[in-house]
């Protein structure tokens, strides 16, 4: 890993290096927080990510309809870990034909049906985790219907993750949206790491916009994995990434209680 005063060699590191030393230039420091999907039981890949995230901190998303009990004493002993609700059972309601991608969270069934779904599923994650659990939703595929994150706020959720630039307000009534902003895996023809520049070149990019004014400064940069895809080119990535962070003066990563500004 480069350190960050190495500037004779460009590279995707040396880019997100550039970026983090303009914070560093204007006396502030990026905040970073990591999530990850689909969770629902305990395994040598899950052993992997929360060993390797045990001081960065992180968003666990697990899908409350398929979550193994075995996976609550797992995650006990990391203060930093939260766990999110990822929908309620991963499974598509859309019709299928349209075009319109694959939705849980969408209106299809409307959206008394989709919260009602969801209550039962924060109901189950908060029984397994306790305090551990954020009253989070993370929507499957990253898409919910602002019908149904106006049915959360009313029920009493905290917040919702999804991925890319916000599109509902940042906070309504307490309620936080904290999206991802980053996936190093490349989704299309396997589930592979997508490689340094593309990867990196997503963080540079929100980074660049919080810092010149395109994004609001308070939307913290979020990375996003699945554990269970990971290959082991992303793994290394995912080591680097939280080396890079951690020994950058311009960058921390935050823990999701502070993305979320939760109490319990």
């Amino acid at each position: 890993m480069i350190k960050s005063s190495d500037s004779s060699v460009t590279t995707p590191w040396h880019q997100l290096d550039a970026e983090l030393n303009h914070w560093v230039a204007n006396e502030q420091q990026a905040t970073l927080w990591w999530r990850d999907d689909d969770a629902v039981a305990p395994g040598p890949k899950l052993d992997q990510l929360t060993n390797l995230t045990r001081t960065t901190g992180l968003l666990l998303a697990v899908i409350p309809a398929n979550a193994e009990p075995g996976l609550a004493p797992v995650l006990s002993e990391f203060a930093l870990l939260s766990v999110a609700q990822h929908g309620y059972a991963h499974i598509n309601h859309a019709p299928r034909g349209q075009g319109l991608g694959a939705w849980e969270l969408g209106i299809h069934r409307g959206e008394e049906a989709v919260v009602k779904e969801l209550l039962v599923g924060r109901e189950r994650l908060h029984t397994l985790f306790g305090t551990q659990f954020l009253p989070v939703v993370v929507p499957p595929w990253n898409r919910i219907a602002p019908e149904v994150v106006q049915g959360l706020i009313d029920v009493g959720y905290a917040g919702v993750s999804a991925f890319g630039a916000q599109e509902v307000p940042l906070e309504n009534e307490g309620f936080v949206v904290a999206n991802s902003h980053c996936d190093p895996i490349s989704w299309k023809g396997g589930t592979v790491f997508a490689g340094e520049q593309k990867t990196l070149n997503q963080l540079v990019i929100h980074l660049a916009a919080r810092r010149t004014g395109g994004a609001s400064e308070q939307e913290h940069t979020g990375f996003l994995t699945h554990h269970i895809d990971l290959d082991a080119n992303g793994w290394q990535f995912c080591e680097q990434l939280a080396k890079f962070v951690d020994n950058h003066a311009g960058a921390r990563w935050i823990a999701p209680v502070e993305v979320f500004r939760w109490t319990a």
